[in-house]
């Protein structure tokens, strides 16, 4: 599925009116990056790169069709590389002053490295420029900065552009009059399909329709989505609506309505399931127009050897798409049909054919077709499976190939992309360049945190970054970027073995070497910089150092918020990833701030999930993040809503990959379970916090170090669900499980002394449950005493706990009748909830309340009733308030503190009956 050069001219049906190579509609918008794209040529370097990316369909290749015209007119020699003729393209223009090279599909060209050798091998003579098209950048693009020695001794600048789905209001070429119709913008949808249809129609000789345009809610529309649009409906003559995304569907079936009598003709089998579709999307796949490529093409089809004619050969030639995106959707909806196709493509595989298979599906990947199912991830495992990997001389093979695959490219081959990492190390090892083992070993180490043996993975970080270290020593500039690369990497590891001091320490190692890079490095420098202060943020965050942590992670989101308006694929999953870091605010009692971050991280995931739903267990722990804001924000009803969908998301990848997604399962679990025990529906939280439990106890015996503070977790809520029910026995069990395994990991982690605290004043909680009111003072005034140095250094953070656990101590002492004692910690207790009521009410008017008829109680049992009887009245007015939004949950703690008003109401009026 590689695009064509300018001057080819495959196609025969109204489909090949949409290559932007004939361009039907006249060039427009766009005026911005056309601007940019021109004073990029004019610079003064002799050498200068730029990526050009965006999704299928954007105006990729047209816009650069449009800068290589208006360069011709000045002057410029102007070549669209062929795939396989780059360092030819470089032979046939050596010797003229102004050049400009366009490189579609940038990341499927073996030959780019050889190019670029090419080019830094001689001074260029003149000025050279070299637009690079791809959907997106990635590893291969990254990676281009120390496989190539262009960058030995006068690194060129490289700079990055992605095109909006949209283009820009301001037009840069306005429509001509053979529109018959004045456009002022743009994007004035409607004047623009009518403008396209009416150059349809007059190229397909037909009436002008009048369009029904009824878009997708929500759809952000491509240029190729419009002008199929105007196409289906000059092909349907008007007669039905269409909508832009569905509307390649239709061009593409009007096409296949077309090829009925010259299938037949050629000897194929026209219509769905026939040979002659079966061909054309084997062709289409395996990339190889050639007569024998053709051949091959037709005998995956079922076509016998006798039959593969020439007459076969050429109406495949002749059908074969111009437009990728069209050429996906056909491919993925004929496959989609036919397992014995995929099969028949993708068997005995030679490298070049695994190769291109890989290339079409990678491509796809990026932007799924619609289809009835998914065949990318099938695709990818079978091509990869199809490469030689048992001899040294096949490793170059296969580190191309890696270096093209992201982890990403879909459930069903990321374990196939592991095992290819795996062999791709074994071959490093037996091999002498110590680059090539280091970026393999640096890959593998990550593969390893990945599958759950952190400690094997940092072994082999460590060990990529002493080989990146020596190598830095002779070449600092080429061989920093893949050092910092492998830094980020070891951080990563020592995250996930729970050593976050030593984590911290190599990312900020990273931030340090990136202030170093030369400007014109900024392409890799930014990345690495980015994902080290993301990073840092949640080793600080582990460390306790929240304030720091926070500006690491908006440090990080303004560096990936930039490198995702150059490159929207590639970085704006990082930029959704930071932001649910902002979760932090949250447990820091900061959740209003918190909101806005999980809210645009959640959207920015639902719009990544509808084009590649790799993303969705991204998109599923956004939600729960947001539910948890939500909650904290005391807004329950929304946030059951988020943490349902949230973990109905979990529940089926589980179905998928039920091994991988256990930790997320159970905190989805937990998170959904929480909430409806604090909003009184503890039969439902019961069956969810007993399956997190479950899960998490396999996870704490299988890795202790990352998944016991979980468990903790898990016992804690339980036990306070069996509390609410009356199982007091179960959950001073749970509770004190909980306290064990939370001293020790505070003993190392002053992080946990929050999550002690609050089992302790918990624990203290369910020993008074049982009347066992010695026994709850000593952990009570632990938790008051340890939250108390806690609130000194973060007051914003543990002031809320700090406030629970007084309230605590002080109903404590006054089941102990220590009455007077009690009301010292009572009264701090409610001073502390009225401020905070007054910073986020719905979220702390429930916990003042319990502590005003707390107070009241105390001072009642004193003899202070006329103190008492206003408290108690403010009880009953609050929960009062409450119980009528959600009865089932305030109900019970109305009646309560009703019935301590009556009590003080009663020894008011006859003080020596209460007595």
């Amino acid at each position: 599925m590689s695009r064509l050069g300018p001057d080819e001219t495959r196609g025969t049906g109204p489909a090949a009116l949409l290559a932007p190579e004939r361009a039907v509609m006249p060039f427009m918008g766009r005026g911005r990056e056309m601007a940019e794209l021109r004073s990029w040529a004019r610079s003064r370097d002799p050498v200068a790169l730029r990526l050009l990316s965006g999704l299928g369909g954007v105006g990729k290749t047209r816009l650069a069709l449009e800068l290589g015209r208006r360069l011709r007119r000045t002057g410029w020699t102007v070549v669209h590389v062929p795939v396989g003729q780059e360092v030819a393209a470089l032979s046939r223009v050596v010797g003229a002053r102004r050049v400009l090279l366009v490189l579609d599909t940038a990341g499927c060209r073996p030959g780019l490295t050889a190019m670029f050798d090419t080019i830094g091998a001689a001074p260029w003579r003149g000025r050279l420029r070299i637009l690079c098209i791809a959907r997106t950048g990635g590893q291969w693009w990254r990676r281009e900065r120390w496989t190539s020695s262009l960058w030995a001794e006068h690194p060129p600048p490289v700079t990055q552009m992605a095109l909006d789905p949209a283009p820009d209001p301001a037009p840069d070429v306005a429509f001509g009059s053979a529109l018959g119709l004045a456009v002022e913008r743009p994007d004035d949808v409607p004047a623009l399909l009518d403008g396209a249809a009416a150059r349809f129609a007059r190229k397909l000789g037909r009436p002008v329709p009048r369009i029904r345009f009824e878009p997708s809610p929500g759809l952000r529309l491509r240029a190729l989505d419009l002008h199929a649009t105007a196409l289906a409906a000059v092909l349907d003559g008007g007669r039905e609506p269409v909508d832009p995304a569905t509307a390649l569907g239709v061009v593409l079936d009007h096409e296949r309505d077309g090829w009925v009598h010259s299938a037949t003709a050629a000897g194929l089998v026209a219509g769905a399931g026939g040979t002659a579709e079966a061909a054309l999307a084997a062709a289409t796949l395996l990339g190889d127009s050639s007569d024998d490529g053709l051949r091959v093409a037709l005998r995956c089809a079922g076509v016998d050897a006798d039959r593969q004619t020439p007459e076969a050969v050429d109406w495949l030639r002749a059908h074969l798409f111009r437009v990728p995106r069209l050429a996906e959707l056909f491919v993925a909806q004929v496959l989609a049909e036919s397992d014995e196709l995929i099969d028949a493509c993708t068997s005995d595989l030679e490298q070049g054919q695994a190769c291109k298979v890989l290339e079409a599906a990678t491509r796809m990947s990026l932007d799924r077709p619609a289809a009835k199912r998914d065949v990318t991830g099938e695709l990818i495992a079978v091509a990869v499976s199809a490469l030689p990997d048992q001899r040294p001389e096949d490793l170059a093979c296969l580190m191309r190939v890696a270096r093209r695959l992201p982890r990403s490219a879909g459930p069903l081959a990321v374990p196939v992309l592991d095992r290819l990492r795996h062999r791709i190390a074994d071959l490093a090892r037996a091999g002498d360049d110590d680059a090539v083992r280091a970026e393999a070993l640096a890959d593998l180490g990550l593969v390893l945190v990945a599958e759950g043996d952190p400690d094997a993975a940092v072994a082999l970080l460590r060990e990529a970054v002493g080989l990146w270290r020596r190598l830095a020593r002779t070449d600092e500039d080429r061989y920093r970027p893949p050092l910092c690369s492998a830094l980020n990497s070891l951080g990563t590891g020592y995250w996930a073995v729970g050593r976050h001091d030593d984590a911290l320490a190599v990312q900020e190692e990273v931030v340090a070497l990136c202030g170093g890079f030369p400007a014109g490095d900024a392409p890799w420098a930014d990345a690495e910089h980015a994902r080290a202060l993301q990073n840092a943020g949640m080793s600080l965050t582990e460390l306790g150092r929240t304030g720091e942590s926070e500006a690491a992670q908006r440090a990080s989101l303004d560096i990936y918020r930039r490198l995702a308006e150059g490159d929207p694929v590639q970085y704006e999953p990082h930029v959704a990833a930071v932001l649910g870091n902002f979760e932090a605010l949250t447990e820091s009692g900061r959740p209003e701030e918190a909101l806005p971050a999980n809210a645009e991280a959640v959207a920015i995931r639902r719009r990544l999930v509808e084009a590649r739903p790799e993303h969705l267990g991204e998109l599923a722990w956004s939600l729960g993040q947001l539910g948890t804001t939500l909650e904290a924000l005391g807004r329950s009803e929304e946030a059951e809503s988020v943490l349902v969908e949230a973990l109905g998301l979990q529940r089926r990848l589980a179905t998928v990959n039920e091994q991988g997604t256990r930790p997320e399962l159970a905190s989805a679990l937990s998170a959904l379970g929480a909430l409806y025990s604090t909003t009184g529906r503890a039969d439902e939280s019961l069956r969810l916090e007993r399956e997190a439990l479950k899960i998490r106890r396999v996870l704490a015996d299988e890795h202790p170090d990352r998944y016991l503070h979980y468990l903790a977790h898990s016992l804690s809520n339980l036990g306070v669900t069996y509390a609410r029910r009356g199982r007091y026995d179960d959950a001073v069990l749970l509770e004190e499980e909980a306290v064990a395994i939370r001293r020790g990991l505070a003993s190392h982690n002053v992080r946990s002394l929050k999550f002690l605290a609050q089992s302790l004043s918990n624990l203290g909680v369910r020993y008074a449950d049982l009347g066992r009111f010695e026994e709850a003072l000593r952990p009570t005034q632990e938790a008051v005493d340890m939250l108390r140095g806690l609130v000194r250094d973060q007051p914003e953070k543990y002031r809320g706990g700090l406030a629970e656990a007084l309230a605590n101590l002080g109903a404590t002492m006054l089941d102990l009748d220590r009455a007077n004692e009690a009301l010292r910690p009572m009264r701090e207790a409610v001073a502390m909830r009225r401020q905070l009521v007054l910073e986020n009410p719905d979220k702390h008017r429930p916990e003042l309340a319990l502590a005003v008829s707390n107070l009241a109680s105390a001072l009642s049992a004193v003899g202070k009733n006329s103190e008492a009887l206003g408290l108690a009245r403010e009880a009953v007015d609050i929960r009062r308030r409450l119980a009528a939004d959600l009865p089932e949950r305030y109900r019970s703690e109305l009646e309560r503190s009703r019935a301590v008003l009556a009590r003080i109401e009663a020894a008011i009026q006859d003080p020596a009956a209460a007595r």
